[in-house]
Formats: C-alpha cells, sequence, structure tokens
C-alpha cells in the first residue's frame, strides 16, 4: 500500500493537500464499490426473502432483483418518507443540551471540534417510543418489517443522495478542512472515500452523528420488529430474542462510550462519503438483520446446550473486545493508572509508548478478534440450515483483515518504519495468535 503525499503543514495548501496515492483499487475500484455495495445489499435480501432463503437460488437472482424491487417501489416513497425523519430525529437530538460536551483531538487547522455525547440517550429513548407506541397499539412494530424491502431501497436512496450533497458542499470554501486521503481530484474517487474530514452544519457533526444513531439503532429496532413478526405468525424461537437482546446491547454499549469513537479511524482519517455514509445508513441495519430476517420463517429450535454455547462464544468476543479497548483507553488516559501501570511498554523515537502484554502483546489488534467473535456467536443462534445468516461474520473478517492492513500502514508513518518494525517483531501476531 503506497504512502500519501501532502504538502507542507504550513500555508492554507495544508488544509487541502492534493492526495497522490490510492486505495480501494483507485477510481475503477471505487466505481465498483459505489455500484457492487448496493446491488449487493438488495441481492441478499432478495436471496433471503420470506420462505425462501437460500444461496441456490443466485441462479434466479435478476429476476428475484426485479420481482423484489418492482413490489417495493409503491411504498418507497412512504419508506423514505420514514427514514428521512428517522435522520431528521437523531441530527436534532444530537446536539441538543442532553449529556456531556467532549471535544475531539486537535485536528491540521489546529481546532478541537466539540461533540455532544448523547447518543445513549438517543437508544434509550428511541427504544422506549417505539415499544410503548407498539404495546398501546398506536403502531404495530412488525409493520417496519413488512416494510423491510422499501425501507432498504430508501436507505440506498437517500445514502447516494446525500453522498451527492456532501460531495458537492465540500467545494464550498477553500478553508474547508479535507481527508488526506479523499482530495486526489478524482471525482470518483473522492466521491467514494470522502473529500470533507469532518462535514458540520452548526453544532451538528454529520459523520459522527451517521457513524453511530440511525443506521445502528435502527439495526436494533428492526430486529426487534422481526422478533414481534415472529410472535405475530408463531414462529418465535429463544433463538430470535437472543440475537437481538446479544446486539442490541452491543450497539447500546458502543453507544454508552460514545466518546471512545472520537479516536477511530473512520472519525480521525477518513472522510465523510459514499463508504461511510452508505455503510451506515443502508449497509448495517439492512446486512447486519439477516439473522433475525431469516429466523422468522426459518425457525432455529436449538437445544438449551447449543443456545448456551452460542451465547458463551458471543460474550467471550466481548470480553475480549471490551477489555482490549478499555485497557488501551486506560493505558492512553493515564499510564499510571493501578489497573495498567503493569503493561509493558516499547518507546518509540518519537516519544510515544506501545503496549507489548496484556492483550495488546497477544496480538495487535485484539479488539477486532473480539469483535469477530461476537458476529459469529450471534450469528450461530441461526443454526446450520443456511448459508446467508452466516454473511455478517464472514464479511466482517474479510473487512478487518483489511481494516488492520491499513491500521498497520497509517502506524508505520505514524511511528516510523524502524519503530514499527520493531514493534512488529515484540507482537508477531496481527490478529489471531500462532495463526495470522
Amino acid at each position: 500500500m503506497a504512502k500519501r503525499s501532502t504538502s507542507s503543514p504550513n500555508g492554507a495548501n495544508s488544509l487541502q493537500p492534493r492526495t497522490k496515492s490510492y486505495e480501494w483499487g483507485g477510481p475503477v475500484g471505487s466505481l465498483f464499490m459505489v455500484a457492487f455495495l448496493p446491488a449487493l445489499v438488495v441481492a441478499l435480501n432478495c436471496l433471503c426473502a420470506g420462505e425462501e432463503c437460500s444461496v441456490m437460488r443466485a441462479w434466479r437472482l435478476p429476476l428475484l432483483m426485479q420481482e423484489v424491487v418492482q413490489a417495493a417501489l409503491p411504498q418507497v416513497p412512504t419508506a423514505i418518507g420514514l427514514e428521512l425523519a428517522w435522520l431528521a430525529a437523531h441530527a436534532i437530538f444530537s446536539i441538543l443540551p442532553i449529556g456531556k460536551l467532549v471535544h475531539g483531538g486537535e485536528l491540521r487547522n489546529g481546532q478541537r471540534l466539540a461533540y455532544r455525547m448523547n447518543a445513549m440517550h438517543a437508544f434509550v429513548l428511541s427504544h422506549a417510543l417505539i415499544f410503548l407506541l407498539h404495546y398501546t397499539s398506536t403502531i404495530n412494530l412488525a409493520v417496519l418489517a413488512d416494510l423491510y424491502h422499501p425501507l432498504m431501497i430508501g436507505a440506498i436512496v437517500i445514502s447516494f443522495a446525500m453522498s451527492v450533497v456532501l460531495y458537492v458542499a465540500s467545494y464550498r470554501s477553500r478553508d474547508v478542512l479535507t481527508a488526506l486521503g479523499g482530495n486526489s481530484g478524482n471525482t470518483l474517487y473522492d466521491f467514494w472515500v470522502g473529500r470533507e474530514l469532518n462535514p458540520r452544519t452548526g453544532p451538528l457533526d454529520w459523520k459522527l452523528m451517521c457513524e453511530l444513531r440511525p443506521g445502528l439503532i435502527g439495526w436494533s429496532i428492526l430486529n426487534w420488529a422481526f422478533v414481534v413478526k415472529s410472535m405475530e405468525i408463531g414462529t418465535v424461537t429463544p433463538s430470535i430474542v437472543l440475537i437481538a437482546l446479544f446486539e442490541s446491547f452491543y450497539v447500546l454499549d458502543g453507544l454508552v462510550l460514545e466518546a471512545g469513537n472520537l479516536t477511530m479511524m473512520d472519525i480521525v482519517t477518513d472522510g465523510f462519503g459514499f463508504m461511510l455514509c452508505f455503510g451506515d445508513l443502508a449497509w448495517v441495519p439492512f446486512t447486519y438483520t439477516l439473522q433475525t430476517k431469516y429466523l422468522v420463517h426459518h425457525p432455529a429450535r436449538l437445544t438449551p446446550v447449543h443456545l448456551g454455547l452460542c451465547s458463551l462464544l458471543a460474550l467471550a468476543g466481548y470480553s475480549i473486545f471490551r477489555g482490549a479497548n478499555t485497557e488501551k483507553d486506560r493505558f492512553r488516559t493515564n499510564p499510571q493508572d493501578p489497573r495498567v501501570r503493569h503493561l509493558k511498554v516499547m518507546k518509540t523515537s518519537k516519544g510515544k509508548s506501545l503496549i507489548v502484554s496484556g492483550y495488546w502483546g497477544m496480538c495487535r489488534h485484539p479488539n477486532y478478534v473480539g469483535d469477530w467473535l461476537m458476529a459469529v456467536g450471534w450469528a450461530s443462534f441461526s443454526g446450520t440450515a443456511a448459508v446467508l445468516p452466516y454473511f455478517h461474520p464472514i464479511y466482517f473478517g474479510i473487512l478487518l483483515m483489511h481494516r488492520q492492513l491499513r491500521d498497520e500502514q497509517q502506524m508505520t508513518e505514524k511511528y516510523g518504519e524502524e519503530d514499527w518494525k520493531a514493534f512488529c517483531k515484540a507482537v508477531p501476531y496481527r490478529l489471531f495468535p500462532y495463526i495470522y
């Protein structure tokens, strides 16, 4: 992976340095991703629709996609209206004076942006309100399950529209701070990776808001819509309820620790373009829900032992994921904290410290390992009769391996090649000890 080249940090041009190398296969790869990923979301949900759910239907995929899209089109305007209202509600709530105000890291222009930490409140309020409306018969939550395909198409349309607006708006001023990797001058590539680093409307940060709220909380809500649907048609099992519970807990856990996301690659490094916009609003809620969607019509009647093993795998993954992230955050906040003071570190020539023991001594990305194990645990509640419910851990494993490579390229640039080589020698395994 080639290193990015930027202009001098001095002067106005430092806000918009030209990107001189590509990732993701460059413009051709970007065009492919922009066309392929929405088609893949539709295709997966066409292969698993109603009582039919099998990859063996792939030979009929063009016809299936045509049938699903045609059936959904009359309800797409309603779906888009609901999703725009959902998006607007989260945008407004994200800037209300609820929750503490936290500042992100220092940007190239010397600024530190302020963020209102109330995503947890948004999660609780959203679920409480929707469940209240359901149990008072004001709405039927199962209707969302019936609107799933129109909502999916609507989310794709909104993702494209928002990405176009974001790309055009990034040219509004020479003072716009662009992402180091998103200002190549090639429209296709910059549209995909995102040109502007932190698009904002007043105090509203569009990237962080979309990253944590409408898609992630929507994933949880849609899962419960499928649980209610399964109750209506008499196919409810412990499996579908446990998936909904585990995945809702995962979302809530991430939102409770919202401030930790301010150090993530998505927020610190990547621009806000189609890659993140589509991923947040369409990919997550309409591929991660394949398991509960499948179980509505294909109930997995697992034994208590099987359910227990699935739960243990998910809990083990969570323990590694949260333990690794907490260990790193505590060390960054206060290296003398008694809970992390025992950790061994490697000093770099730039005065930084890299942890080489504890979770971070077992492999270079233990949080990714835990995240993936959770995904496998959730999918395993679907049983073994179909492959499609396992799409999430399959895709997620590939994504994390690619992300790990991007991380390590950035770490090489941040710490220097010699120091990073020394760290890799101290911690030789990237993800799985003794394997990779």
